[in-house]
């Protein structure tokens, strides 16, 4: 048989439906097979029902017992305000004794007269004494259950706005002594709209103080009439008995606020800053990586002091970048590179510094240590960095040849790799701070000296110190927000990341990759496409070859390379020297530019690219004036042309005529020529005038020149002759 107990809660079938039955017992009796149960569900006394009954349909799975966990279950005695917990006492001396009288407080005839009793000794009304009963029962006969609900009151979560027929709302106005029919507006739901509509266009969108919100909200949706003054238009207010103060719009306006925080933040600030200033900042990102190696973080920033020129003491400079690589499991700085390129070669630079030696690295700005110093020189498996540098097409080396996967995280996301973000401020802590030259995060005052003026560390010594501060971190820091595991505090690690990354390739692996350093420079070039031509290899405008491609003809006319496109990998700052890449990327040629425009070469190839795109502008802009000028030749051309074709269709000559004697006109025409452009001026020359047209009058025009002049042309007489036969 089942066994039932008291406070234990029934579900009848069907206990699917969201009305199932939920029946908490209060009180058995097995010798009269007699329970007392209360329906958590309705808002009822409680009744007799059997004990066999019950049991019996726990048995044939009628009914089941449930956990059932009420409201006042999950509150705390202790933590309840002392006037709460004054109530509940004061309440529960009153009923002591009549709850305690079961089974006869459960039933009726009883429980009446008890409760008119247990009225006239407390100033409790009768209903107020049946809510009691009841909240103690369903409560599973807690003393907490005698808990005045007053967060039910007034409809938790719902605007209670007024009606024509409501009685005027909150305090008087102090108007209202002098002027009793001055008592103001409530908020209907008209009022109450347009007050939400003002805070979130006016205040949210807009930007403006809740204040200068409301002002603008009286002006736009409580206006009374427009009237014109001085040929302008004015809005007239409503009475201020008529319209809201702005304490009622402060009201609603922090009521909405509370009750939409985030989107009420998003509005107000931007999803950009809500993201980095604003958001909750939960878990651990560390546990991303699994092994050290998994995951490095890329990402760089402009360091807060200005250098000194190295050719000229003292001399400013720039401010440095900084480009910084971390271990996601370990916090081991891999690779640093501080200069000056802010661009793909900054992160290229700071890829190679991570897999190459560190010894050969502090040597080039003359600093020098040992290999177990900093020894790690490899690539990880996957580099996280933002939609900056590394989101480029052109690089393909790096994912294809290495096999190192890049994830990118979203824009203005800076807090999804905080863990490089968050060593900028460690670098300006522990080094930047104090050096000479500092920009101070402060807006400088006036007369505060320029920090430009007191820059004196070079790029080779300003290296030096941050190189010396990686050192440190990596080897001596103890990281006291790191959060070791059971394994690590076990093998009694320390959170210092070269212990951390140590145990970590011992106990867990790695996924750690080491190239070749020629290699590791040439897959990290960006490639594009070239093509051979007769001229070479032609690459961004500018022609190339070697000396394998001379030996083998590759731009003579016919050779099967000719017109084939070929991949090249170069270095942004370097225009002279460019290497092509074989088929299979297993081939490496060194080419070099033939100087065929001299002007160009000492420019690099962002130097060339930007004098292309100058010259490439400066032709957009000549190109109406010779587009102008080409339509008026054009015109000029056609112009002359149809005339030339109208004067032929006067003279009638048929196609045979045409035709006819083209070798004796042309004889002709070059003895005319030589009249008037030989080098020996004659008088005849400016004189003689040829019509094409008529022979016989250029005839009879040569001999009354000839006549004239005492010339004697007996050449051009005869030619004449012979084309008027």
């Amino acid at each position: 048989m089942q066994i039932v107990t008291i406070n234990q809660v029934v579900q009848w079938a069907p206990f699917e439906e969201s009305d199932s039955v939920f029946e908490r017992i209060l009180y058995l009796e097995y010798k009269t097979d007699r329970m007392y149960v209360i329906d958590l569900n309705k808002d009822d006394f409680p009744f007799e029902r059997s004990i066999e009954e019950v049991t019996t349909a726990l048995t044939s799975g009628k009914a089941r017992i449930v956990k059932y966990i009420s409201e006042v279950e999950k509150k705390s005695y202790n933590l309840l305000p002392d006037e709460r917990k004054r109530e509940i006492e004061e309440s529960w001396n009153y009923l002591k004794e009549y709850l305690e009288n079961e089974p006869y407080i459960f039933i009726k005839e009883y429980r009446g007269p008890m409760v008119r009793e247990c009225k006239a000794k407390s100033s409790y009304s009768i209903p107020k004494l049946h809510r009691l009963l009841k909240r103690y029962w369903r409560s599973g006969k807690l003393k907490i259950g005698l808990l005045n609900r007053y967060d039910n009151s007034g409809g938790p979560g719902s605007d209670k706005l007024a009606t024509e027929t409501t009685k005027k709302r909150g305090r008087k106005r102090k108007i209202t002594k002098i002027e009793p029919e001055k008592i103001g507006v409530n908020t209907d739901a008209t009022i109450h709209k347009n007050m939400l509509l003002a805070y979130k266009q006016f205040h949210l969108r807009e930007k403006l103080s809740l204040r200068k919100a409301f002002k603008k909200m009286l002006r736009t949706y409580f206006i009374s009439h427009y009237e014109e003054e001085n040929g302008q238009t004015k809005p007239i207010l409503l009475p201020e008995e008529e319209r809201p103060l702005f304490k009622t719009f402060y009201y609603h306006a922090k009521k909405f606020k509370n009750a939409n925080f985030i989107g009420s933040s998003l509005t107000l600030i931007g999803e950009r800053r809500f993201n980095l200033d604003k958001r909750a900042k939960t878990g651990n990102q560390t546990k991303q990586a699994l092994i050290p190696g998994s995951i490095f973080h890329i990402d760089s920033t402009i360091a807060d002091t200005y250098l000194a020129s190295s050719y000229r003491t003292y001399l400013p400079i720039g401010r440095p970048v900084i480009y910084s690589v971390i271990d996601l499991y370990s916090h081991y700085i891999a690779g640093l590179y501080i200069g000056f390129e802010r661009s793909y070669i900054g992160a290229a630079m700071a890829i190679y510094n991570t897999g190459s030696s560190k010894v050969e690295l502090c040597q080039r700005s003359g600093m020098t240590i040992k290999p177990e110093e900093w020894p790690l020189a490899c690539l990880p498996q996957q580099f996280t960095a933002d939609r900056g540098e590394l989101l480029n097409t052109k690089i393909t080396g790096l994912r294809n040849i290495l096999g190192v996967d890049i994830e990118y995280m979203p824009p203005y996301r800076a807090d999804w790799k905080a863990l490089v973000e968050s060593f900028f401020n460690v670098y300006n802590v522990e080094v930047i701070s104090r050096l000479p030259g500092e920009v101070s995060i402060e807006m400088r005052r006036r007369g505060d000296p320029d920090p430009r003026t007191k820059a004196v560390l070079t790029l080779k010594e300003f290296s030096q110190i941050m190189y010396d501060l990686a050192i440190w971190h990596n080897n001596f820091h103890y990281m006291e927000g790191y959060s070791l595991d059971d394994f690590m505090i076990a093998d009694g690690v320390k959170p210092i990341p070269r212990e951390l990354l140590e145990w970590g390739m011992k106990r867990k692996g790695h996924c750690f990759r080491s190239f070749d350093e020629k290699t590791l420079k040439l897959n990290l070039l960006p490639i594009e496409t070239g093509r051979i031509t007769n001229l070479g290899v032609k690459f961004k405008g500018t022609h190339f070859d070697c000396e394998q491609a001379r030996r083998e003809g590759w731009f003579v006319a016919g050779n099967p390379r000719m017109g084939k496109k070929v991949n090249i990998a170069y270095d942004p700052r370097v225009r002279d020297k460019v290497v092509l890449i074989g088929e299979n990327g297993d081939n490496y040629i060194d080419l070099s530019m033939i100087s065929s425009d001299p002007s160009t070469l000492d420019k690099s190839w962002d130097e060339y690219e930007h004098i292309q795109e100058v010259i490439g502008l400066e032709r957009e802009q000549y190109r109406p004036i010779e587009e102008q000028a080409e339509a008026e030749k054009d015109y000029r051309r056609d112009n002359i042309v149809e005339m030339a074709k109208a004067l032929k269709l006067e003279s009638g000559l048929s196609n045979a005529k045409l035709i006819d004697s083209i070798a004796a006109r042309t004889a002709l025409e070059k003895e005319k020529m030589r009249l008037t452009e030989n080098f020996l001026p004659d008088d005849i020359n400016e004189s003689l005038e040829f019509q094409a047209n008529s022979s016989e009058e250029q005839a009879e025009e040569i001999s009354r020149v000839s006549t004239d002049q005492n010339l004697q042309n007996s050449r051009i007489q005869a030619l004449l002759a012979a084309q008027s036969q």
